[in-house]
């Protein structure tokens, strides 16, 4: 291998390339960005290897990367796809065409591999020295090599032309970019032009892929400072057509002058309406149009044309903004159909909602009607069952002071009747006095209850001096019924009257994945284990058998249960289950 000034100057060019097709690599969704790294790809696979030529001492060697690089034709084909993509032409050229570009490259490649056979290519080759390249080769040109360049020229002045032709139309910012792009590509065609008619007076040393590590920069340079690739420019033609909606241009003589495919679509109109009166269109458009009026301000109308809504929007075209009357006018259609059947769709919606309304109006005017019936029949039952239940009591203190006094009149009467007398009496009492509390029941909305607040109640406070009551949890509130209270007080009683000597009250809690527990618990005889769901039946007990019962039936109304888990013999335990949502604590309570 050998190493000189023209390798290095070559490993240069392939380091710019590719460090510009890696760029380019990231965005390879955009067909500009695609284009470009096809193009720094071409670029790198030529100075690559005219580089491996170069290093190379070996005759064979460098004959063998010499016809390789015949593939640099490819680079004038990839450069007129790239700039044909740049200036938004790209759409306009079929990828057939594109494809039969490389039909001459194809053919040179094969030329080059068979040489010594025809001499198409290099008829003659000589070895020199040289000190900028060390030993290289001098290639003289055969026939074909002339029409290969003729093919390159021919497809640099092509994209040349489109170069210039985009830099006249485009606004200065995009037109910068165009001259940067073309004159870039100026170093590339001079060189090759020099190598292609003075290639002797080189030694055989061809300058082109040099000449791309100028281009290169002059590329960095358009990226860097004029956001080459990041604004790119678009032909106004291009937008045109690309446009969903529809696109008409008026002059001031009232004549189609522009149509883009989308008007005619949704019109139903050829480009040969072009030049031709505005009378030919429909007379469905906004009469600012068909009139040929001032149409100073945006004018817009909307019309039913077969299946379809279109929305004209008219707009005055101005050139000198101390004119009142403008020269043209665009009028831009736009397909509304989804949202003219959406609004035609709510409308009926509205409609229904309106009926449904008118009736739920009359349903609830009747329902309050009944609600108030039912409320004045509730009202005489409760009036009715507060006189029936005071005159019973009545009555039943009457029975039990009667009682009473035969009991001390006749002393040597059977005392066990006068006994079951009594305990009738207060039997009926109990029972009608709960009568009245079960009626209280759900009469009002559930409240927010403190567990703390309970137990200085007077009922609570007047049965907790009769046994030892401890309490582990505080602050806590529970969401229930007003009548939660009734609770405490019906287990307590129940402890005194029923524990066996009961003498200990404990209540706690605990937390049971998203619900809360809360227990109450005695050191009592208990409850038999077939008895623990009994005990909360009505009628079931040594008394009345409805406290247990009113217990559970407070409860449920806020979905709060609870059950009997204690051992016989140990003390009752009743574990309370409120339900998430149902419970807090305030923030300086332990929970």
């Amino acid at each position: 291998m050998q190493f000189s000034l023209y390798a290095g100057l070559l490993l240069l060019s392939c380091l710019v390339s590719i460090a510009l097709a890696g760029y380019a690599s990231h965005r390879t969704s955009d067909k500009v960005m695609r284009a470009f790294l096809f193009l720094m790809l071409g670029v790198f696979l030529w100075s690559f290897t005219y580089l491996l030529e170069a290093v190379s001492t070996s005759i064979e060697y460098k004959l063998v990367w010499a016809v390789l690089s015949v593939t640099d034709l490819i680079v004038p084909v990839l450069f007129l796809n790239f700039v044909l993509q740049f200036s938004r032409l790209g759409n306009r050229i079929p990828p057939v065409a594109l494809a039969l570009l490389m039909i001459i490259p194809a053919i040179s490649f094969l030329l080059a591999v068979t040489f010594p056979f025809h001499g198409l290519v290099w008829p003659e080759i000589y070895v020199v020295q040289s000190m900028l390249a060390g030993i290289s080769l001098i290639y003289i040109h055969g026939a074909w090599y002339w029409v290969e360049i003729v093919y390159s020229f021919l497809l640099y002045f092509a994209a040349a032309g489109v170069l210039l032709h985009s830099v006249i139309r485009s606004p200065p910012v995009y037109a910068v970019q165009m001259w940067l792009i073309f004159v870039s590509s100026l170093f590339p065609f001079i060189s090759s032009l020099l190598y292609a008619l003075a290639s002797p007076i080189f030694l055989g040393i061809d300058f082109t892929p040099i000449s791309f590590t100028v281009t290169g920069l002059i590329f960095i340079y358009a990226i860097t400072r004029y956001l080459l690739f990041d604004l790119i420019p678009v032909a106004h033609e291009q937008i045109l057509i690309d446009m969903q909606e529809g696109v008409i241009v008026i002059d001031e003589r009232d004549r189609i002058v522009e149509i883009n495919p989308a008007a005619g679509t949704m019109l139903s109109l050829s480009m040969d309406v072009i030049g031709s009166h505005i009378s030919v269109l429909s007379p469905f458009l906004p009469s600012c149009v068909t009139e040929g009026q001032d149409c100073s301000l945006p004018e817009n109308q909307i019309s039913h044309i077969g299946d379809r809504w279109i929305e004209f929007r008219v707009y005055p075209i101005q050139t000198d903004k101390s004119l009142a009357k403008g020269e043209g006018r665009i009028l831009l259609c736009i397909d509304v159909t989804e949202r003219e059947l959406s609004k035609l769709d709510l409308q009926s919606r509205n409609e229904q909602l309106e009926t449904m309304n008118l009736q739920l109006e009359h349903e609830v005017t009747e329902r309050r009607a009944a609600e108030q019936s039912l409320r004045l029949v509730n009202k005489k039952l409760n009036l009715l069952t507060s006189i029936t239940r005071h005159d019973i009591l009545n009555w039943v203190t009457v029975v039990n002071g009667y009682s009473r006094m035969l009991e001390d009149s006749y002393p040597e009467s059977d005392p066990a009747y006068l006994k079951k007398i009594l305990q009738a009496g207060e039997s009926i009492g109990e029972i009608i006095s709960f009568t009245g509390v079960y009626e209280e029941m759900g009469s009002q909305a559930p409240q927010w209850i403190s567990i703390d607040m309970i137990f200085v109640e007077p009922d609570i406070t007047q049965l907790s001096s009769k046994i030892s009551v401890t309490r582990d949890v505080s602050g806590l509130f529970v969401y229930a019924d007003l009548m939660f209270s009734k609770v405490f007080y019906n287990l307590l009683d129940n402890s005194i009257r029923h524990g066996g000597g009961a003498s200990q009250v404990r209540i706690s809690g605990f937390h049971s994945g998203q619900n809360y527990c809360l227990v109450y618990e005695d050191n009592g005889c208990g409850i038999p284990d077939n008895e623990k769901e009994l005990v909360f039946k009505q009628g079931h007990g040594k008394n009345t058998g409805l406290g247990l019962f009113l217990i559970r039936e407070i409860l449920d109304i806020t979905g709060i249960s609870i059950k009997e888990c204690g051992v016989f013999g140990e003390g009752a335990r009743f574990e309370i289950l409120i339900p998430e949502g149902g419970y807090r604590f305030n923030s300086s309570s332990s929970k």
